[in-house]
């Protein structure tokens, strides 16, 4: 994890010399969640940081009391890793099923690393306008992925179908898009829909972007992996 931990540390110190972020700090190895960042509203978010998405760490982790906002990074540095198979594992398989079995609010999804935009993964975002690379140290980065999910957890009950985030309810999302030049119709909305169907509690999983289903789910039985 050091290459990747050393990524997003600079990508934090980037932000925080533009103004971004008031300041950040490495959370340390004692604990459950990588990093917290302090907003200049005084806003707490905290990152956990994992690898490609489709492996079962990606649903250990566990919501700190004093996060206002909880962030996963994942940084996929395996070439041979699909990210579109990757990510979507991750939200349906083990991101939305920790929010709904664990009641693990999650705010928000980054893809997002320094093979982003090379040969080995090329990104449509610099095909949109010339100009889009940040540099930072050594890397030259493209705008993130980035994805909102539900504001609320799902239950079948109470809360079936919450609305996902928008960018400007989760602070430190819109500073890392606006930082590296994302647009707004480049943001993933991520939709959990929960019912029962018979005995089993399902979900349907759905990512949008720009007013437009991307990928969607049939209705899966919550089992954990």
């Amino acid at each position: 994890m050091t290459a990747k931990r050393d990524f997003v540390a600079r990508v934090l110190r980037h932000m925080e010399d533009a103004g971004y972020v008031k300041e950040w700090v490495s959370s340390g190895s004692a604990n459950r969640h990588d990093y917290t960042v302090t907003m200049d509203s005084g806003r707490i978010a905290v990152i956990e940081l994992k690898g490609c998405l489709d492996g079962n760490n990606s649903g250990i982790f566990e919501r700190p009391a004093h996060a206002q906002e909880f962030i996963v990074w994942s940084v996929c540095d395996s070439q041979s890793n699909d990210p579109r198979h990757s990510v979507w594992s991750g939200v349906h398989v083990r991101l939305g099923v920790k929010m709904i079995a664990e009641t693990q609010q999650v705010d928000g999804l980054v893809v997002w690393d320094w093979l982003c935009g090379t040969p080995a993964r090329p990104c449509p975002k610099l095909d949109r306008k010339a100009g889009r690379l940040t540099t930072v140290g050594q890397f030259q980065l493209t705008p993130p992925c980035i994805y909102l999910f539900p504001r609320t957890i799902p239950s079948v009950r109470n809360n079936p179908n919450p609305e996902p985030h928008k960018l400007d309810d989760v602070a430190f999302l819109k500073a890392l898009n606006e930082c590296f030049g994302g647009y707004f119709d480049e943001i993933n909305r991520v939709r959990l829909l929960v019912t029962h169907k018979g005995a089993e509690t399902v979900r349907t999983t759905s990512i949008e972007r720009n007013g437009i289903v991307q990928q969607s789910s049939r209705p899966t039985p919550i089992r954990r992996r």
